[in-house]
C-alpha cells in the first residue's frame, strides 16, 4: 500500500485530511479511487490504515479503519555530511533515507566548495525535505529523517553523542571500519562526519580528534563524499540486521 506521511493535525474524529503535494500525487500518480486503502505515519509514530472517501478541491479525505504504534527496529545514527554540489547531495539524501540514516547535518567544512546564503538555504531545506520524504515513503519507513539546519564544523554538538566516526582516507588497516563495527551498537547515539571533495583539513582532523572522534577508514579505494555515508550505513545494517 501506499505510504504516506502527515502532521497530528490532519487526524480528527476519526477521518484524516490529506494537502499540499500528496493531493496532487493520489489524483495524477497514484490515481486512487473511493475504497482504496492508503498508509499514514503521523509525527507521533502513529500508523494508519484508512480508505479513500473522497477529493475536495485541493483536499483529499480518508476514513480510518485501523492503527497502530511502529514496531520496526531503528538506528540512531546521524550523519554530518559536508556540503557538494546538488546532484551528489540530492543523491545522498535520497540513498541515505533509504538506508535508514536518523538524521542529517549538512555541513561546512574549511573545504567545501557550496556557500549557501540565508534565501538559498531555506529554500534549500525546504527540498531537502521533500527528497527525504519520498524516499521514506518509497522504501517504508515508519519515520522521517531529521534535516538540521546548514551548521559549520565548529558548532556541531559533538557532546550528545556516544560514538563519532571520522572517515578519512590516509589512516591504516587497524582503523578500518569493520575493526569498529563490533562496538557499535542500534541503541546508541552515532555520529559520522563525511568531509568535501576536497578533503577533511589537517586541523579539522584534529579537532574532531580532540572532541572524541575516531578515525575510521573505508578501505583502499577513494570513494566520493556521497558515497562514504552510503557504505557506513550499508554496513550497520547489515551488522544490526536492520
Amino acid at each position: 500500500m501506499q505510504r504516506y506521511f502527515i502532521e497530528d493535525s490532519q487526524v480528527t474524529d476519526g477521518f484524516i485530511q490529506v494537502r499540499g503535494s500528496d493531493v496532487h500525487h493520489m489524483k495524477n500518480v497514484m490515481r486512487f479511487r473511493i475504497g482504496e486503502v492508503a498508509v499514514f505515519i503521523s509525527k507521533s509514530g502513529m500508523i494508519y490504515e484508512a480508505e479513500h472517501l473522497s477529493f475536495q478541491k485541493d483536499e483529499a479525505q480518508f476514513r480510518i479503519l485501523s492503527k497502530t504504534i511502529s514496531t520496526k527496529k531503528t538506528s540512531r545514527i546521524t550523519i554530518a555530511q559536508a556540503l557538494i554540489k546538488k546532484d551528489r547531495f540530492e543523491l545522498f539524501l535520497e540513498k541515505s533515507t533509504e538506508l535508514g540514516v536518523y538524521e542529517i547535518i549538512p555541513t561546512l567544512f574549511s573545504r567545501s566548495i557550496i556557500k549557501l546564503d540565508e534565501k538559498e538555504e531555506s529554500k534549500k531545506l525546504l527540498r531537502y525535505q521533500n527528497i527525504v520524504k519520498e524516499a521514506s515513503e518509497q522504501s517504508e519507513r515508519d519515520h522521517l529523517p531529521l534535516i538540521k539546519e546548514v551548521t559549520k564544523l565548529k558548532n556541531i554538538p559533538f557532546e550528545n553523542y556516544d560514538k563519532i566516526l571520522v572517515c578519512y582516507e590516509r589512516v591504516g588497516e587497524l582503523n578500518l571500519l569493520k575493526n569498529h563495527l563490533p562496538n557499535l551498537k542500534p541503541e546508541d547515539q552515532i555520529l559520522v562526519l563525511i568531509g568535501p571533495e576536497g578533503g577533511i583539513a589537517q586541523e579539522e582532523l584534529d579537532f574532531m580528534i580532540s572532541k572524541g572522534g575516531q578515525v575510521v577508514s573505508l578501505g583502499s579505494q577513494i570513494l566520493r563524499s556521497e558515497t562514504a555515508s552510503l557504505v557506513i550505513l550499508s554496513a550497520l545494517m547489515i551488522e544490526w540486521g536492520l
